[in-house]
C-alpha cells in the first residue's frame, strides 16, 4: 500500500495533530484503570474495526466518504487509525468499568456515546473537513457508533474474563 502525503497542510491535519495531543495527554492523566494487556486489545479491535469499516465502505466501489484531502490513503489517514481513534473508545471503556452503569443506564450510556461521538464527528467535517461525505449521513455514524460501542463493551468483558483466568490459574499449585 503507498501512503501518499497530503494535497495541503492544512485545518484537517491541524486538527488531527493537535485533537490527537490533547486526547492522549487525558489518556495518560487519567488514573490507571487497566492492564497494559487490556489497553492493547482495545487499541488493536479499534484498529481493526476502524479500517475494516473505512475500507469497504469509505473506498471504490461504495466510497460513502472519504478521509482527508484524497481517496488514496495519505500519511494522516494512517495517523488516524494507528493512533488518533483509540483516545474515544477508550474514555468510553473507562468510564464504564469505573461508573458500571446497569439497564436503562448502560443503554443510556451507550446512546450519549454515540451522540457525542456523533457530534464530535460533525465538527471534524463541518470545520476541519477531516471528512468528506459522498453518500454517509450523520444518522448512519450515529447508528455505526451504538454497535462500535457495544463491540467495545463485549471485547473489554473478554479481555478481563481471560485476565481473571489467566491469574486464577497461575496461583494454582
Amino acid at each position: 500500500m503507498i501512503l501518499y502525503p497530503p494535497v495541503h497542510f492544512d485545518g484537517n491535519e491541524w486538527f488531527i495533530i493537535i485533537s490527537t495531543l490533547i486526547m492522549w495527554a487525558v489518556v495518560f492523566l487519567l488514573p490507571k484503570r487497566f492492564s497494559f494487556l487490556t489497553m492493547l486489545m482495545i487499541w488493536l479491535f479499534n484498529i481493526y474495526i476502524s479500517q475494516v469499516i473505512d475500507f469497504i465502505i469509505g473506498k471504490p466501489p461504495l466510497l460513502l466518504y472519504y478521509v482527508n484531502d484524497i481517496v488514496e490513503y495519505e500519511y494522516f489517514d494512517a495517523l488516524i487509525y494507528l493512533v488518533s481513534y483509540f483516545p474515544t473508545p477508550y474514555f468510553f471503556v473507562y468510564y464504564l468499568d469505573k461508573w458500571r452503569p446497569k439497564g436503562w443506564w448502560f443503554g443510556g450510556y451507550i446512546l450519549s456515546w454515540s451522540l457525542l461521538t456523533t457530534g464530535f464527528e460533525w465538527i471534524t467535517l463541518r470545520f476541519f473537513h477531516v471528512f468528506t461525505w459522498t453518500g454517509w449521513s450523520s444518522l448512519y455514524s450515529f447508528f455505526s457508533y451504538i454497535i462500535i460501542f457495544i463491540l467495545n463493551v463485549v471485547v473489554l468483558r473478554f479481555v478481563q474474563r481471560q485476565q481473571k483466568t489467566i491469574i486464577i490459574n497461575d496461583n494454582k499449585p
